[in-house]
């Protein structure tokens, strides 16, 4: 992870060759973004290692306004994996159904991401259309494993936080969304246990536990534990963030879901699951919706209690390691921290007019 937040700072200074299509996808997260606003969009990447995975049935489901703030004005890592390729759906632009309607949602799932700053992945799981409940959708869809792509995606990327678009409940009012939740919150369990799925530590991959869990916030009760404040205007790029979802939202044009691009103050938030072994018991909010307009109320972050800088985790590594490995990774704290500052410096001194006065500050970091 430290190297691909330090290969946007050696592409800028030209200290690598030739890259294939990953690094440069790795370089570029977003990649409707060129010149001084790639620039600036490479240099928030540079001073966080928080990531979050959104987790939801189908194209579209995914709540967007979460990934332009996020991915775009943090630097956060966001992705979001859609279980299905939406196959079974309507199509309002064109006679395209099932395979092919399929080809057409991914594409419009790229696109939007593309636009927001996330990434995004995919399970096996197929799209049949619409389902009463979660039992019948397991009827369809093998759930050892679906839960098996989904722990294998959060082995490989490696979330901090998991945030399931559905709660895994009959008020998803869709069986596939129904099952998506529990999917998640099961997977969210599992990933970290390495007697689960061992076949894929046995091809490299290590148990990984995310550590905290989130479901979308019109389900709950009350104002939502944790709200991102989507209606602030970016300067790099010329939209608030709400602006920017809405364009991402307008691109999955077969599910006829354009969006006005309205200025002003918006919010969306997210309830944090506190005892995700729990029962999965939660009350209803009719009246929070997907992109709540008015101001956002302080909450804590959505990564609070996280370690999100390398420094941090490096500390923590050291206070859990003894003898030489301990004091080798706190020996590198304090340099992982100068690092920190300068690339803080380069961030509030870059002018996109002038790129080129970042150089000496990058070759420092």
């Amino acid at each position: 992870m430290s190297f691909r937040r330090i290969l946007p700072c050696l592409l800028v200074l030209g200290l690598l060759g030739p890259v294939g299509a990953e690094a440069q996808s790795a370089a570029r997260p977003a990649g409707g973004y060129d010149g001084a606003a790639a620039t600036g969009l490479a240099l928030r990447r540079l001073g966080t290692t928080a990531r979050v995975l959104h987790i939801g049935a189908h194209p579209d489901d995914e709540n967007t306004a979460l990934f332009a703030p996020l991915a775009l004005g943090r630097g956060i890592d966001a992705a979001y994996l859609s279980l299905t390729r939406g196959e079974g759906g309507q199509n309002g632009i064109g006679p395209e159904l099932g395979v092919a309607l399929g080809l057409i949602r991914t594409e419009e799932l790229l696109a939007a991401r593309r636009l927001d700053g996330g990434e995004q992945f995919f399970a096996r799981a197929i799209d049949y259309g619409y389902s009463k409940s979660a039992e019948e959708a397991f009827r369809h869809w093998p759930r050892d494993t679906l839960l098996a792509d989904v722990v294998e995606i959060i082995r490989r990327y490696r979330p901090d936080v998991i945030a399931s678009v559905w709660s895994g409940t009959p008020r998803d009012g869709h069986g596939q969304h129904e099952a998506s939740g529990i999917v998640a919150l099961e997977a969210f369990l599992a990933a970290g246990d390495p007697g689960r799925f061992p076949g894929q530590l046995e091809r490299g991959l290590r148990a990984h536990q995310p550590l905290l869990y989130y479901r979308s916030a019109w389900f709950g009760e009350g104002p939502p534990d944790v709200q991102l404040n989507t209606g602030e205007l970016d300067p790099l790029l010329g939209a608030s963030y709400h602006q920017i979802a809405m364009a991402s939202r307008s691109l999955h044009r077969s599910q006829d879901q354009g969006r006005r691009l309205d200025p002003g103050a918006r919010r969306t938030g997210l309830d944090r699951v506190e005892d995700p072994a729990g029962p999965p018991e939660i009350g209803r909010n009719p009246t929070f919706g997907r992109y709540g307009q008015g101001p956002a109320e302080p909450t804590p972050s959505l990564f609070a209690g996280v370690d999100t800088l390398l420094s941090q985790r490096a500390a923590t590594a050291a206070s859990t390691l003894e003898g030489g490995p301990g004091r080798a990774i706190k020996a590198t704290v304090a340099t992982l921290r100068e690092y920190e500052t300068i690339v803080a410096e380069a961030r509030s001194t870059f002018n996109p007019l002038a790129p080129w006065q970042l150089l000496p500050t990058l070759a420092r970091a």
